[in-house]
């Protein structure tokens, strides 16, 4: 390092060596004025390079498409006032710059939200996951077959196209099983979500109702209509193995049975009409089923958690039908839905959010976060009558 008024000198080649270079003052001069150049930033001459530094930026939020995230920004830790900064999202189209530092995420991947306040810039890069996927049916002019969209309604695809009726999916590892008739009655078919082939998995004279598919895709259930009363069946994923759940002696003549749904790969909790209305029990293939949730009033269309720990179950016990969540262990049941319009079909998201068909002049496909249970959305379906939404997660 250079002390203060210290003198720097470079020792001058010698004349034996480069004898030229310095028979003209001139040439000498120019030597110099180089050497001298060098010296500088070395000590503490010169303007030196200029100190910089970027803003801090952050954003707080669900990390998923359709979602909108909060923007902080600061400099040197003084945090920085709306209006005081401009924001930009990067790609272009990955994201909406709102009011109120807000960026609502419109592209899945890498999103990078920039900011920029008196020349001095700084930003952060997010991973944006893509959100769920809902499998439901959907009666266009006068023909019901089965769809798919985002949780945040973009991506809307037909999956069916048969002239016949097709209902009721239900959905996991990929596959999609539902109820056609184009058999003549109801019977199973499944086809891969992303689309294809069509297999029938179910051959029978009185026709199958209300599938369900296990988490880990190797199990199925449904409801089959046995001397004029249905009754819950379980079976391999493609239909081979077929027994029914409930033992014979399960309530009396004529109880009906039906909307299984699993829970793991072997508990099954269904509806049932053994206490003389309609509540829901919890059973496995062979053992006597336990009661879930009953009383005098309507308890149907089960749903377990993706954990097992909560069902989710429509019920009229307020005197409206909604939807309600058991949690099993405590015993504990809580109102999830309100407000108007008649809620049902509960179907689980991956990470705990509930999808249901509301009906109100008309039918919709909604979803909550039993977390925030005010804040209600409404997933795009397009036109025509919506239900039966089952719900996958984003590949």
């Amino acid at each position: 390092m250079c002390a203060p008024g210290a003198r720097v000198t470079h020792p001058l080649p010698s004349p034996a060596v480069n004898a030229s270079l310095f028979r003209t003052r001139s040439a000498f001069r120019a030597l110099a004025a180089v050497a001298a150049l060098a010296v500088l930033p070395a000590c503490g001459g010169g303007d030196g390079p200029t100190q910089t530094h970027t803003l801090s930026v952050t954003a707080t939020g669900k990390l998923e498409r359709g979602y909108t995230v909060t923007v902080a920004v600061s400099d040197a830790g003084a945090p920085l006032a709306e209006g005081a900064y401009t924001l930009t999202v990067q790609p272009a189209d990955a994201g909406v710059v709102l009011g109120g530092g807000q960026v609502k995420l419109a592209k899945a991947g890498s999103v990078t939200i920039n900011a920029s306040a008196n020349g001095i810039v700084g930003k952060t890069t997010l991973t944006v996951a893509a959100p769920p996927i809902v499998v439901f049916d959907r009666s266009v002019n006068g023909n019901r077959d089965i769809w798919r969209v985002d949780l945040d309604g973009q991506n809307l695809a037909q999956l069916t196209t048969d002239a016949s009726e097709d209902q009721d999916p239900a959905v996991a590892q990929g596959k999609v099983v539902w109820i056609s008739f184009r058999a003549g009655n109801g019977e199973v078919f499944s086809m891969p979500l992303a689309g294809g082939t069509s297999t029938r998995l179910t051959n029978t004279p009185t026709g199958e109702s209300t599938p369900s598919l296990s988490a880990d895709g190797t199990r199925l259930a449904y409801a089959l209509e046995i001397s004029g009363a249905t009754k819950v069946f379980s079976a391999n994923s493609d239909g081979s193995g077929a027994a029914r759940v409930t033992p014979n002696d399960f309530g009396f003549d004529g109880v009906i049975e039906t909307a299984p749904s699993w829970a793991g790969g072997n508990k099954l909790a269904f509806v049932a009409t053994a206490n003389g209305s309609a509540d829901i029990f919890q059973g496995t293939p062979g053992a006597a089923p336990t009661l879930l949730a009953g009383g005098n009033t309507a308890e149907v269309e089960p749903a377990w958690s993706p954990d097992a720990a909560t069902l989710a179950f429509v019920s009229n016990r307020g005197g409206t039908t909604e939807i309600y969540t058991l949690n099993v262990a405590s015993g504990v049941v809580t109102q999830l839905t309100s407000g108007a319009g008649t809620k049902s079909q509960p179907a689980w998201t991956p990470d705990g959010r509930v999808v249901y068909l509301e009906t109100l002049a008309g039918s919709r496909l909604r979803w909550v976060d039993p977390a925030q249970p005010t804040i209600v959305t409404t997933i795009d379906t397009g036109t025509g009558t919506v239900g039966h939404p089952a719900v996958a997660p984003a590949p």
